[in-house]
């Protein structure tokens, strides 16, 4: 089963990751994509690193399983200096909603590629936004 373009580019907000690595359905997404290559931010990455302790304890999972599951997700993680030039067109688009969402939106803005997340600050950002159900229907 193929979910994009073989050679497409995906940032990826944390809650994707965070479903993948507890066995969620994003975790199908990341494992049949064929060639596409997946983004997220440093601050995206800490996200998770910040929630697996919650979602290990409420899941009844071993937290260093939850880290290992995260560390084997093909994810390139960038750098705030990889994107800063799209910042402040980031902040601007994505306004009064959640300011923390600015780092993704730069991040797509400077890879020139959709978003996946399931949050809806993103819209009306310009920029595609792909939820991980429009991506397994894809």
């Amino acid at each position: 089963m193929r979910i994009l373009n073989s050679t497409e580019k995906l940032a990826v907000d944390a809650n994707p990751i965070l479903s993948a690595i507890i066995g969620g359905a994003a975790r199908g997404v990341f494992l049949s994509s064929g060639k596409t290559i997946f983004y997220t931010t440093v601050s995206n990455y800490r996200e998770v690193e910040k929630y697996i302790p919650v979602l290990a304890s409420k899941r009844n999972l071993p937290m260093e399983d939850l880290y290992m599951a995260l560390s084997m997700l093909p994810i390139t993680v960038c750098d705030e200096n990889f994107y800063k030039a799209k910042i402040k067109k980031a902040r601007q688009l994505i306004n009064k909603r959640d300011p923390d969402d600015m780092h993704l939106l730069a991040l797509a803005l400077i890879l020139d590629c959709p978003i996946w997340s399931n949050d809806k600050d993103f819209i009306e950002s310009g920029v595609k936004v792909y939820s991980t159900l429009d991506l397994i229907k894809k």
